[in-house]
């Protein structure tokens, strides 16, 4: 668990080999095809806004995001801050990777949204969509969030 001030809020997340990723910095995403570099975020059709994430409930409606396929990006973590803009990095107990399921089109992907477990809201209201082993394949075959669980055991502070 990190903790600390920042004096921006944005998301960011720990890549699979332990270095901070934040928006526009390329990142390793794995799609049906193969696992590849992408540009996290996409360019907001209504300005210069970076658009980084997708609403899991709305993902599949939004025209943004329609045509885009699924992927998956593998973190040692996330982070969060809260309203005094403390800075929380989410783990598992284990340490193992975190599944974060998401979107791509071209370069580009985001990372799909969810509202959060009780037990994290009370630090940020929204939190990654993370996919067990078990529903990585499914995600990637078939863009479809139905019944796909957050069963990761965090490491809070």
């Amino acid at each position: 668990m990190v903790r600390g001030k920042e004096s921006i809020m944005c998301g960011r997340f720990m890549n699979s080999e332990g270095r901070e990723i934040s928006p526009s910095d390329l990142a390793e995403v794995q799609t049906i095809q193969s696992t590849m570099d992408k540009i996290w975020g996409i360019n907001s059709s209504y300005g210069a806004k970076l658009i980084i994430n997708a609403r899991s409930e709305t993902v599949k409606e939004l025209p943004t995001f329609r045509y885009m396929k699924p992927c998956i990006i593998p973190a040692r973590g996330y982070f969060e801050w809260d309203k005094n803009k403390t800075k929380y990095l989410f783990t598992r107990r284990d340490n193992a990777i975190i599944l974060l399921a998401g979107v791509y089109y071209d370069d580009r992907f985001v990372i799909i949204t969810k509202d959060a477990e009780p037990q994290l809201a009370v630090i940020h209201h929204r939190m990654p969509v993370m996919l067990t082993n078990d529903h990585a394949l499914d995600w990637l075959k078939n863009k479809n969030l139905h019944d796909i669980e957050s069963n990761c055991i965090y490491n809070i502070a």
